[in-house]
């Protein structure tokens, strides 16, 4: 079996997220999460190497947005890989992954270590 090479933790986190690719505004669910991108349900619209906008809504007080870049896409499952966001979204993807995490503060560990 192959090593993990992840650098960053993953939690299993199923929410409903919106991603858009080009016009197209995507529902889908996640299945996991890190500060580095997420896994999720397919989608036919999705293409390995587009660029993608994943929004979360956590409530209405909690709406944040993520660029990023589909990565992998089956039949099975998708990837995206997160290439930019603003400082809101940090910090409400990073309490995301904390609060999910059996490992907490492992996360501030994590960010310590720049990749």
């Amino acid at each position: 079996m192959d090593a993990e090479r992840r650098r960053r933790t993953r939690v299993p986190l199923r929410i409903s997220v919106t991603v858009t690719v080009g016009s197209e505004d995507v529902s889908v669910q996640t299945w996991d999460l890190s500060l580095r991108g997420m896994g999720c349900s397919p989608d036919r619209r999705f293409s390995e190497g587009s660029a993608c906008r994943v929004i979360c809504s956590l409530g209405a007080e909690a709406v944040f947005a993520i660029d990023g870049r589909i990565v992998r896409c089956s039949e099975k499952e998708a990837a995206v890989f997160f290439t930019g966001m603003d400082e809101d979204a940090f910090y409400h993807l990073k309490r995301l992954v904390q609060y999910n995490s059996s490992s907490p503060d492992i996360i501030d560990r994590e960010l310590a270590d720049p990749l």
